[in-house]
């Protein structure tokens, strides 16, 4: 064990394994200061570095088990940087679709549903037209009727050019509250209903959006030509907003997404492989070469930077080995 004079610059070779205490002290010989000497905790590797009166001797820390060659450092380690990293970039990936949907997916389901109501509507109209113009009332209750069977189809009605309702279908009542169907079975259909959306002056058709019995309904009204009538089509909201919860919902659309999340974290797991396994092996080694071990060469694996990360430690062994060897001489 090297010991130096503070006041003289005086070496000493002391055999720390004679300290009978934590500490030790002496009087230099040259100037008469009192030097005092802790005896090592830590198992030691003498790295012998002979000069002309003096041997030096390095203490080394203890290996922990944990990391090869070396003591385990703190903080967090790469693969888990890597994994938080993945796991964010898929919840923004999902919160992203979330807002696309929130934001634009009403619009379009709106738009969808005005569509489909225009639709029906205007072939509704065109089927009545002719019964109309003949008084044929049978058969336009008929017609209203087919139309109301209709998957998504809440209701059709026919109203002549008086106000008075000639025909009223609805295609099942009882998804409406208990309230409303008792008002339909006493009243029969409501004409409240199709007083909320009338024709303004001057158009052939005109659509209100409105809630009758705990359901939202599309109401579009249209006139049917020469015969003063119009008709009255309402198409449940609900339909087309359960076809698309069902869609997100489905086997198939959280099976992509559980394989999106399972490549994601195989991508996570990889990449702390080929990156977190090189450093390892790179702090291994160079607390072996801290150690003593100089003859040690340093591997060069994983991505370019491991790589001159590696080649840079290299040299340093080089150097420290050949500056060691001068000491030597």
């Amino acid at each position: 064990m090297l010991v130096i004079c503070e006041e003289c610059a005086k070496k000493y070779d002391i055999d720390e394994t004679r300290i009978q205490r934590d500490k030790a002290q002496f009087s230099c010989k040259e100037c008469g200061h009192i030097i005092v000497v802790e005896k090592p905790k830590e198992p030691v590797v003498e790295v012998e570095a002979t000069s002309s009166n003096s041997t030096v001797t390095a203490a080394a820390p203890a290996a922990d088990a944990g990391t090869p060659g070396g003591t385990r450092g703190k903080g967090t380690p790469v693969r888990t940087y890597i994994l938080a990293t993945m796991l964010l970039g898929f919840l923004l990936v999902c919160s992203a679709f979330a807002y696309l949907y929130l934001t634009f997916i009403p619009s379009i389901i709106n738009h969808q549903v005005d569509l489909r109501t225009q639709a029906v509507s205007k072939a509704f109209s065109g089927v009545v037209k002719k019964p109309l113009i003949l008084r044929n009332y049978l058969q336009v209750n008929k017609e209203a009727k087919r139309i109301s069977k209709i998957p998504g189809v809440a209701y059709t009605a026919v109203v002549n050019g008086k106000g008075i309702v000639i025909a009223g279908f609805f295609n099942d009542i009882n998804r409406f509250d208990s309230q409303f169907v008792q008002e339909f079975k006493k009243g029969g259909f409501p004409r409240e209903l199709l007083k909320e959306n009338t024709l303004p002056s001057g158009e052939d058709s005109h659509n209100a959006r409105m809630t009758i019995g705990g359901q939202e309904i599309v109401d579009e009204v249209t006139l049917v030509s020469d015969t003063g009538s119009t008709v009255h089509v309402g198409v449940y909201v609900s339909e087309v907003n359960n076809a698309i919860r069902n869609a997100l919902k489905s086997p198939l659309t959280l099976s992509i997404l559980a394989a999106l999340l399972f490549i994601g974290l195989m991508m996570a797991v990889l990449l702390s492989n080929l990156i977190g396994k090189p450093m390892r092996e790179l702090t291994g080694v160079a607390n072996r070469i801290s150690f003593g071990q100089l003859d040690l060469e340093i591997p060069s694996k994983g991505p370019r930077e491991m790589r001159e990360l590696a080649l840079s430690f290299d040299r340093m062994r080089i150097s420290i080995k050949a500056a060691l060897d001068r000491l030597r001489k």
